[in-house]
């Protein structure tokens, strides 16, 4: 006979109505209802409070819940909400983390696509379950960990450096942050890592993309306008051709059920072709995405947007009533216009709480920015890099994948192309200008270090033998 566990006070369960358990001297670890704390007029389920998976046949692991939902409540410190992490060295890397994240990387615009991945890899890896404290004295601990995974994922070694970098900025705030006038970690444990050289091909270390290559951008750009179906299409495996083909053999007297099963559809369907319901030439309409990402690559390369400060930009922003009179290569006079992105829209207003400006001095972004204008019906809010009607865009990063293919261009991280390299180009052309001293080119590429522009800036090709040539004296 199995023996009864011993009850414990203040634990128990809210039995289910279907539950076959429910006797008052029943053993409560017979049954799957979950364990429930009560104390000091409080019923609290104990996962849902601690945010854990608890075993509703086992004691152990609901009675450790249970002393920390007692303590909680004895320190006037319980939240119903759920239980709170405990701060200062004691709290673990993985709660760190995610307030790392959401209390100093989302407010400082550190939104590469690829951080919340990588936090998520360390949130979910072994080092998760260390408390700060014991963290920082594991430095060898964090080192094995980073070279196991970059065995088993089969990281580069830039990948590696990645992680490396991550963990080195997440502790050295926790150095940083205090709790009662005490670090959360007293020493930043990466310092002590040594870090790795990883090898890059030519040209990503030259990482930009010269006047050709925009070119081609922007003659592929326009087959993104593809015709846009109606979704009832789908349902129907036919293309155009199939579906005129069914029209005009209907009007030379075929049945609708011959075609049916010759085309291999239900006779409905072709109810619906003939009626003009669905594969109807007239029901189709142009896309706008290459439009859209025509407008996306002026703002890239003629005013050195970010993605996300880009699709946040509204017509309101644009100084309207004071244009500058600027004169094309051609001799041509067009307006240009300063743009004044607010505080909370930039990477470096964040932290400084003020506004910056851009400048649209190409004539063929003040064209599109005038077009805009009109086509928008000059409604303030409308949003000009965001969708074709004014609406505001989360993103376009599939977008650019697929126009840097029909480019023929080998983009990714490792082949040093990306959409941002399109900000690299933006800056070394600023810098190839000689008229353009440091200065200017860090105030227009709105950096508060000079080390940050310099680091946008890239050699061209042959940069060398243009410098030397030029040494060349005249008798």
């Amino acid at each position: 006979m199995a023996r009864r566990v011993q009850r414990i006070e203040n634990l128990t369960k809210r039995h289910r109505p279907t539950c076959t358990n429910r006797a008052p001297d029943a053993d409560l670890t017979r049954c799957r209802c979950p364990w429930r704390g009560r104390y000091r007029g409080k019923d609290v389920n104990l996962a849902r409070w601690s945010r854990t998976k608890i075993d509703p046949t086992l004691v152990g692991p609901a009675e450790a819940v249970l002393k920390r939902l007692t303590q909680a409540i004895d320190d006037r410190d319980f939240d119903p909400a759920g239980e709170r992490p405990p701060l200062g060295t004691a709290q673990s890397f993985k709660a760190f983390l995610q307030e790392w994240l959401d209390h100093y990387a989302t407010p400082q615009g550190l939104s590469m696509d690829s951080l919340r991945p990588m936090v998520n890899v360390l949130k979910d890896s072994p080092l998760g379950r260390y408390s700060l404290e014991d963290l920082a004295g594991n430095a060898e601990v964090i080192e094995a960990w980073l070279n196991a995974e970059a065995i088993t994922r089969r990281w580069s070694d830039k990948t590696w450096v990645e992680y490396r970098g991550l963990l080195f900025r997440v502790c050295k705030q926790a150095t940083l942050w205090k709790r009662h006038d005490t670090p959360r970690m007293k020493v930043n444990p990466i310092a002590g890592i040594a870090t790795r050289t990883p090898a890059e091909p030519e040209h990503f270390k030259q990482r930009h993309l010269l006047e050709d290559v925009e070119d081609k951008l922007f003659a592929v750009v326009g087959q993104m306008d593809r015709p846009q179906y109606r979704s009832a299409n789908k349902r129907a495996k036919l293309t155009q051709e199939e579906a005129d083909t069914i029209r005009l053999a209907v009007a030379a007297g075929w049945l609708q059920k011959d075609l049916a099963a010759s085309f291999e559809v239900s006779p409905a369907v072709i109810c619906d072709v003939i009626a003009g319901r669905i594969w109807n030439p007239d029901n189709i309409v142009m896309g706008t995405k290459g439009r859209e990402m025509r407008r996306r690559l002026m703002a890239a390369f003629d005013l050195g947007l970010r993605v996300t400060e880009m699709l946040l930009v509204q017509l309101k922003h644009v100084d309207w009533k004071r244009p500058r009179l600027l004169t094309a290569a051609d001799g041509s006079t067009f307006n240009g216009y300063r743009i004044v992105l607010p505080a909370t829209n930039t990477k470096g207003g964040k932290t400084t709480g003020k506004g910056e400006e851009v400048y649209c001095g190409t004539q063929r972004l003040s064209a599109e920015l005038e077009a805009r204008r009109f086509q928008l019906q000059s409604n303030p809010e409308a949003y000009i890099f965001g969708t074709e009607a004014g609406g505001p865009q989360q993103g376009f990063r599939r977008l650019w994948r697929e126009l840097f293919t029909l480019a023929g261009l080998d983009y990714g991280r490792d082949k040093g192309l990306v959409w941002h390299t399109t900000r690299h180009e933006y800056i070394s052309r600023l810098a190839d200008d000689p008229e353009n001293t440091p200065a200017l080119t860090q105030k227009l590429a709105r950096h508060k270090r000079a080390e940050t522009t310099q680091g946008y800036m890239h050699l061209r090709a042959d940069a060398e033998w243009t410098a030397v040539a030029g040494l060349n004296r005249r008798k």
